[in-house]
């Protein structure tokens, strides 16, 4: 029997947030949208934009402060997190730790920020430079090794520390030396994030390990996981799962996208108040204009949020065709 197709309207607003604070970034990532074109004009969130976006979202439990561009750049950015901090949200973004200066750091800690996950992406200067396109690899390890020693100092748990690590096949073989480099810097946690592909810089479909894992990188994995284990590191997936179970793919059938919550759970707004399906749809949409629901600068998210766009778009959804960014999502990267 077939599954019942969700309702375009949802009586329940958003539970959980991504604010692209910034759409600036101090990197030149060649597996990055943004390092090749230019989807909106540059733009901070302010504060005052922030508060207004939540005002008519009184149970907002998590709110992801990133998206095309690095938030630490946002000079509120310290500010924001506080504020949403005190409304009882768990917050949290990914970073490249490039302007996370002493200072910094301390701020960092002092605001309350649930979690920081640091996208570096190498072992090695030379990888890094390659993958991250800017030569800053000893920087952000000294930057990251002052963070949790900020941390420990102060008997603070938060933020909990995490790196980061887009796989492919033009960085895998770095991957147990990821590892051992998380130990090094004293970060407990490391996730191996999928490439998500779209044919500009390294974010190719023959880069992609999704579904199409050789045995030798199959076994570095295994390494990783061995090296995981033995330093006390724990190594997921985005996702929660594991590394293997990430890049093998689960085969999910003729609409493999379908097992997504996304658009029913969260909701996306870009520095420009652009409302976006999830964080994912930037990178691979093929008519960015088309792949807008509303404007949160415009109209109260609440009103976007089962407005006719978003409507029509949780219906193609359902339907056995994809919409534009959905299209590759359990199929060419998982979910």
């Amino acid at each position: 029997m077939p599954t019942p197709a969700r309702p375009a309207v949802v009586e329940t607003l958003p539970r959980s947030l991504y604010l692209e604070v910034t759409n600036r970034c101090d990197s030149g990532c060649q597996t990055c949208i943004r390092t090749f074109r230019t989807l909106e004009p540059p733009a901070d969130l302010s504060l005052h934009r922030v508060r207004a976006l939540v005002a008519g979202l009184p149970a907002l439990d998590r709110v992801v402060l990133h998206g095309i561009g690095e938030p630490l750049l946002n000079r509120e950015i310290f500010a924001i997190v506080a504020f949403l901090k005190g409304r009882g949200a768990t917050v949290l973004f990914n970073s490249d730790a490039i302007s996370l200066t002493g200072p910094r750091a301390v701020r960092l800690i002092e605001s309350g920020l649930d979690e920081y996950r640091v996208s570096m992406d190498a072992a090695t200067r030379e990888t890094y430079r390659r993958v991250r396109g800017v030569d800053q690899f000893d920087r952000v390890g000294r930057n990251v090794r002052r963070l949790v020693e900020r941390a420990r100092e102060r008997g603070s748990a938060r933020p909990r520390v995490s790196l980061w690590f887009t796989a492919s096949r033009a960085n895998l073989e770095e991957l147990p030396g990821f590892v051992a480099l998380a130990a090094r810097l004293g970060a407990p946690e490391v996730y191996v994030q999928r490439l998500v592909f779209n044919g500009l810089g390294l974010a190719t479909r023959e880069n992609s390990l999704h579904r199409a894992l050789a045995e030798r990188e199959r076994r570095l994995v295994e390494t990783a996981e061995a090296e995981a284990r033995a330093a006390g590191i724990v190594l997921r997936a985005s996702g929660l799962t594991t590394p293997l179970a990430s890049l093998a793919g689960d085969g999910r059938g003729h609409r493999p996208w379908a097992g997504c919550e996304r658009p029913w759970t969260l909701a996306y707004v870009t520095a420009n108040g652009n409302v976006l399906p999830c964080c994912i749809s930037p990178w691979v949409a093929r008519d960015y204009q088309a792949l807008i629901l509303g404007n949160a600068f415009e109209l109260p998210l609440a009103a976007i949020w089962n407005g006719e766009r978003y409507q029509r778009f949780r219906t193609r959804f359902e339907s056995d065709e994809a919409p534009d960014p959905c299209r590759g999502c359990g199929r060419l990267w998982s979910l």
